[in-house]
């Protein structure tokens, strides 16, 4: 049984400001279909359409895969991914293959990504052609059942040796694990750099903090993900949250440690994805403002895979290379996400090589996937809820 509690999805945060791009291309033209959480692109465009060209180091039998994908026309992914992350995505994607328009990708719960397609399939067969989720140990039972389909990118050996994490499991993006906090609720002295600077504010004045302070719950996926990332990697990541959590609620969304941090229930919340909080700052009006952890942050790897049973295959192997690409990280940064690859230099969007160079390499820790075993996790809940008091 998963040991992991489904996560609600996040709720999507406020579009990005003007330097993102948004609807470009042929997309430009088309509405968005929201219909049954899925973000939608619209088909029609001549299957005979010229694709841009390839980078001069993919072999001459890529070939076949885009003339492949040329019949197939659509594109399904189950994600955890909110639509203002995906659409810059999404039109630099169209726009090197424009056949390639009726794109939808849900917006789920981590969990729940991979237990519909695990239904799906168990019942006669699933219409996704790839998973995309940040939920850490999900990814390890989803490696265990082989369902990803092996494939060796063309982008491989532009990529650090971790981007293929697990079998047929690829990092397109890796999540800042940061704080998010409100402006007007907190003095600019009080503003935290981290979690030890938030325990230490929190021990400053314990009556008015006690409480006022969020977390992602560790029963989540991504939340085990983020917390365990620190408590291992960070020195004194226990001796921390056993110093903070006391000041400290649970809760099982992104979207609800945001929002409350807004209304001003929550002073911060901590462990949050930069994927999810930086746009929230940025949009907020000043209102909030957030902060890598001085000490040292975690970064959790947000991965596709493409399944065996991809009803699409070609067009959604060329979709995971645009990815992992030059391009498509570029495009992942537009979307408020953090890319990987060296040498993408987005304009006002952090890479991983921006963060590292901030606060030092060795206080920027990569979560690996792994398997967690009930009984460890277990463990590891027990402790968190005994420091919590």
């Amino acid at each position: 049984m998963n040991p992991f509690r489904p996560g609600r999805s996040a709720a999507p945060p406020p579009h990005r400001p003007s330097r993102r791009a948004v609807l470009r291309g042929a997309g430009a033209a088309c509405a968005l279909a929201a219909t049954g959480g899925a973000l939608g692109g619209c088909a029609g465009t001549d299957a005979h359409a010229a694709a841009r060209p390839n980078p001069d180091y993919y072999p001459a039998s890529y070939q076949k895969l885009v003339e492949g994908s040329r019949s197939e026309k659509k594109l399904l992914i189950y994600s955890q991914t909110s639509q203002t992350n995906w659409q810059p995505i999404f039109d630099a994607f169209t726009a090197h293959y424009p056949w390639l328009e009726d794109i939808r990708a849900t917006n789920l719960g981590s969990s729940a990504v991979y237990e519909r397609y695990y239904s799906e399939r168990a019942t006669g067969g699933s219409p996704a052609d790839l998973l995309v989720s940040n939920g850490g140990p999900l990814w390890a039972d989803f490696a265990d059942r082989k369902v990803a389909a092996r494939y060796d990118s063309p982008e491989r050996d532009k990529l650090p040796d971790w981007a293929e994490m697990l079998p047929g499991v690829w990092v397109f993006t890796v999540d800042p694990s940061v704080v998010l906090y409100n402006r007007k609720t907190l003095d600019a002295s009080q503003y935290p750099k981290g979690l030890i600077s938030l325990a230490e504010l929190g021990e400053s004045k314990p009556s008015r903090f006690r409480g006022k302070f969020g977390v992602y719950d560790p029963t989540n996926a991504f939340g085990y993900s983020t917390n365990k990332g620190y408590s291992a990697s960070v020195d004194h990541g226990w001796d921390t949250f056993g110093r903070l959590l006391p000041f400290a609620r649970a809760d099982h969304s992104s979207g609800t440690l945001v929002e409350k941090v807004v209304s001003g229930e929550y002073d911060a919340s901590f462990n949050l994805s930069g994927g999810v909080a930086v746009p929230a700052a940025e949009s907020s009006g000043g209102l909030l403002g957030w902060a890598y952890c001085e000490e040292g942050t975690v970064v959790v790897p947000r991965a596709a895979s493409v399944v065996k049973s991809a009803p699409h295959p070609n067009a959604a192997r060329l979709f995971l290379d645009f990815l992992l690409s030059a391009e498509g990280q570029a495009a992942v940064a537009d979307g408020g996400l953090t890319p990987y690859r060296e040498g993408v230099n987005p304009d006002g969007q952090d890479t991983l090589a921006d963060i590292r160079r901030k606060l030092g390499a060795d206080r920027v820790h990569l979560y690996r996937y792994e398997r967690v075993p009930t009984k460890t996790q277990d463990a590891y809940v027990a402790r968190w809820e005994k420091a919590m008091g």
